[in-house]
């Protein structure tokens, strides 16, 4: 196959055709986003705490610690990865990335019993991939689509998705014959395949990325003018109570389904359901939301997990678990295809990848405090639902904050800014 170049011209046929370049950007950058760090750093280590367990004889608590270490260091450099992908482009941080990416992870073979070390790591190893998070992948995939602009987040998007359950098969089995040592490399070995697929073909449509550092050359909003609008103080709150409720659930499904008496292999079943859901609400939000309004997708699906919440907290029994984990899954599929999709609509290419850092930073952040908050109600009052009746009440203001959004969308423009060609005219929570 070609490789993508910019001096290439964009060819003639459109986005309706599979023949259009830009297509091949997306599959590479889903393939890409399988084996990078939010499947290697973060969906992978469950699959390393046993057999750390065993080895170092440490407790599940001290060496779990490392996904709050990891969640808390991609608060703090996403914002630092927004702002040099629009400074620089996404492919100047994307390919430097990957080999050290894959070399720090091949390190981790020689890691000691050492605590302070081991915490080190973990803080280290997304720290070197800050390039390959989804933002830098998603800046490429959204430059170079309009009219089927959900659809191609949303396959990107599904990599995360595929890559875990990809990952835990393989890895797995490498771990289960060969030790968690060998498990690393095998992690190596994975992220190397990334690094010729972002050489040839992954790369910003030609006409907007920055030239010569100088973001001014990219159609789209300043990024202090967008950070003053209503419309992106809505999606922070938005996406502050997404990351509460959604991580939280993640991570306590199974212990709260095990109180319930549900037998832990069920609850298994029940947690694969909601990986799957999750790998459909990327798809099925994507292709929706280029015909139908983003918000009120999304709005819809938070609703879904209203209900979710709420059978939940209440007690739940045969099949209605699995609608539970379905209705879960596709929020949490859906909310960074919707995300990416409004940015774009709304403020341009031009500060994309700030304004995405900056609402990922503060996902992250509530996503460790919805973690950490379940439990102590839980602890507080002798059983999950309180907690999953506050978290049922935060979808609902969530919800009201998605309508609040596709409201105003329709008469509000960014202060400051007089709309561009290519940003679309009305509301831009819906299709035009």
């Amino acid at each position: 196959m070609k490789p993508l170049s910019s001096e290439v011209p964009v060819p003639a046929v459109g986005e309706e055709s599979w023949r259009y370049r830009g297509w091949l950007v997306v599959i590479a950058s889903m393939v890409a986003l399988m084996f990078g760090p939010s499947t290697v750093a973060v969906l992978s280590l469950g699959l390393f705490i046993k057999p750390l367990e065993v080895d170092f004889g440490w407790s599940r608590t001290e060496i779990a610690l490392a996904s709050s270490i990891v969640s808390y260091t991609v608060m703090l450099i996403s914002p630092i990865q927004g702002y040099l992908a629009d400074r620089f482009g996404a492919r100047a941080i994307i390919l430097p990335c990957i080999p050290l990416f894959c070399a720090a992870v091949g390190l981790m073979y020689f890691m000691p019993p050492v605590p302070w070390l081991y915490y080190a790591a973990w803080v280290a190893l997304p720290a070197i991939g800050i390039g390959i998070f989804p933002l830098s992948y998603l800046r490429v995939v959204s430059s170079w689509f309009d009219r089927r602009l959900g659809l191609a987040i949303g396959i990107a998007n599904a990599g995360i998705g595929i890559g875990g359950a990809v990952i835990a098969l393989l890895i797995g089995t490498v771990i289960a014959q060969h030790g968690w040592r060998t498990g690393f490399l095998g992690l190596a070995a994975l992220v190397a395949l990334t690094l010729p697929l972002a050489f040839f073909f992954i790369r910003e449509k030609p006409g907007t990325e920055p030239r010569k550092g100088r973001t001014q050359s990219v159609p789209g909003v300043d990024f202090h003018v967008a950070v003053r609008s209503r419309s992106f103080k809505l999606l922070i709150g938005i996406f502050a109570l997404l990351g509460v409720i959604n991580t939280a659930m993640v991570v306590h499904q199974i212990p709260m389904l095990i109180d319930a008496g549900v037998t832990a292999q069920r609850a298994a079943l029940v947690q694969a359901t909601f990986g799957i859901f999750v790998i459909v609400g990327r798809l099925l939000t994507g292709l929706l939301i280029d015909y139908l309004s983003a918000a009120l997708v999304m709005c819809a699906l938070v609703l879904g997990g209203t209900v979710a919440c709420a059978l939940y907290a209440y007690g739940v029994s045969g099949n209605v678990v699995f609608l539970c984990a379905a209705l879960l899954g596709m929020v949490l599929g859906a909310e960074f295809d919707v995300l990416s999709y409004l940015l774009k609509r709304y403020f341009g290419m031009r500060a994309f990848g700030k304004l995405y850092g900056v609402i990922f930073a503060v996902f992250q952040f509530g996503a460790g405090a919805g973690a950490a908050l379940l439990p102590i109600m839980r602890q507080a009052s002798g059983s999950y639902r309180s907690g999953l009746l506050t978290f049922s009440a935060a979808t609902l203001v969530c919800a009201w904050l998605l309508v609040l959004l596709y409201r105003g969308g329709r008469t509000a423009q960014v202060p400051g800014h007089s709309p561009h060609s290519h940003l679309p005219q009305g509301n831009p929570c819906s299709k035009t």
